[in-house]
């Protein structure tokens, strides 16, 4: 079997594991606005107010512009201000929304929906690559399942920054055990530009080269 023939197989595979989660999601969130009483969102963003609350079907999709999905757009829209607690949101996650927003009519919550999705997918596609190549194709749909279908893996599907994190934490160790160290440090310090957290790929990249060389 040659080596086309394993990721054409592994991409079909995550696209379908994707496609199935974000039915899974949509659906739940569709039965979940028929069921569950409405309520006002507990975060007040400056110059970013929450929808208004009003019964309907859009709130299967206005319920994900929320909590720090509103700071991301507010951020996306008018930068950073010294006088509200923006400072606490890293860059990159932002800056990609706004790109992509012009592409949206302007929307953010739908960049921000589509570069979630887009990174979780693509995050999806490189474990599978990762994990295939140090253990086995068995092994990688095995992890990408359970990433998939994690209890809170719907944080990837939202207008958060997790799944832009996920996608160049993965990205980082790909390069790396490749090889290619230039791309490995550059994804991780988009890391770190997503989320805090991000630093700590530093060491652990410092510890694989080590270990490689």
């Amino acid at each position: 079997m040659s080596r086309a023939t394993g990721l054409r197989r592994g991409l079909r595979y995550c696209v379908a594991v994707f496609l199935g989660v974000r039915i899974a999601v949509s659906l739940l969130s569709v039965v979940g606005i028929g069921t569950i009483p409405l309520h006002k969102p507990g975060v007040d963003v400056p110059g970013w107010p929450a929808p208004a609350i009003s019964p309907g079907w859009h709130n299967a999709l206005d319920a994900l512009e929320r909590q720090d999905a509103q700071w991301f757009f507010r951020i996306a829209e008018d930068g950073y201000r010294a006088q509200d607690g923006s400072a606490a949101f890293f860059p990159l996650y932002p800056l990609l929304v706004r790109t992509v927003s012009a592409l949206t009519g302007g929307s953010m919550l739908a960049a921000g929906i589509v570069v979630s999705n887009l990174s979780f997918l693509a995050a999806l596609v490189v474990l599978y690559a990762l994990t295939a190549r140090e253990l086995s194709e068995a092994h990688a749909r095995t992890a990408v399942l359970l990433v998939a279908v994690f209890p809170t893996s719907f944080f990837f599907l939202a207008p958060y920054s997790e799944s832009t994190f996920l996608l160049l934490s993965v990205t980082a160790f790909w390069c790396a055990r490749r090889n290619r160290w230039a791309l490995a440090a550059l994804a991780a310090a988009l890391a770190a530009m997503t989320r805090s957290i991000g630093v700590v790929l530093a060491p652990a990249l410092l510890v694989e080269a080590f270990q490689q060389h």
